[in-house]
């Protein structure tokens, strides 16, 4: 029985210019962008300590966050084993495109594999949120920026149809959970961060058996390695 609710016979109906521009407000949540967002994050945080006082020790958590709910996501998915909606691993390449830029405009709006929680939804919700906590002023306006870049992203799934409403808003639901309880664990201490998100990873090298669980494994224990070398 399908997830759905009548929103994937909608999007078909979309121009194909707004599928474009939603294959590349999706890439906010795609981990690549993620880490590079991080990086980038650090350089500014650097620089301006009335942002933060631990720069490195606040973006090495938001690391292990990414990392976290890569590995959540994989398990999830591995457990529900849910189809993602029809057609989500096939793409119109649009007419005002040259015809050697369809890999990577099919790179941009298509998705493979199991489709319940949306793994962008569940990481855009923990990473970006856990910068607002990190980051925002007490006035709370700049949880505004994170909250707008978490619901596009989602949206964008639904818009792509690579994922049901139900599996955007699962994937909200579950990075929330997840980052008020690693928060609660971990005191937003990259090393226990590091710990669990490791440890999330070996189960869903377990369940999943694919090589980017296993690079979630390597990169925890990597993150932890460094971080105790740093504070030695």
């Amino acid at each position: 029985m399908s997830r759905g609710f009548g929103e994937i016979g909608v999007i078909k109906q979309l121009p194909e210019s707004i599928i474009a521009i939603a294959g590349l407000i999706t890439q906010l949540g795609d981990m690549w962008f993620v880490v590079l967002w991080i990086i980038g994050t650090y350089w500014i945080v650097s620089r301006d300590s009335s942002i933060t006082n631990t720069p490195l020790q606040d973006c090495s958590y938001l690391f292990a966050l990414a990392l976290g709910t890569s590995a959540l996501t994989m398990s999830l998915k591995h457990i529900f084993m849910l189809p993602r909606p029809p057609g989500a691993t096939t793409a119109m390449l649009p007419a005002w495109l040259p015809a050697s830029s369809k890999p990577v405009y099919e790179s941009l709006v298509t998705s493979d594999g199991f489709g319940f929680p949306s793994g962008h939804a569940l990481k855009s919700t923990a990473v970006y949120g856990g910068a607002a906590l990190l980051f925002t002023k007490r006035d709370g306006q700049n949880y505004l920026v994170p909250a707008a870049i978490v619901t596009i992203v989602a949206l964008s799934r639904v818009v792509l149809g690579v994922h049901y409403v139900v599996d955007i808003l699962t994937g909200i639901l579950l990075g929330l959970l997840f980052l008020v309880g690693m928060n609660r664990l971990t005191k937003a201490d990259p090393r226990p961060a590091f710990v669990v998100s490791t440890l999330l990873g070996l189960i869903a090298v377990v369940l999943s058996q694919s090589y980017t669980s296993v690079l979630v494994v390597v990169a925890g224990g990597l993150g932890l390695g460094s971080w105790e070398y740093s504070h030695r």
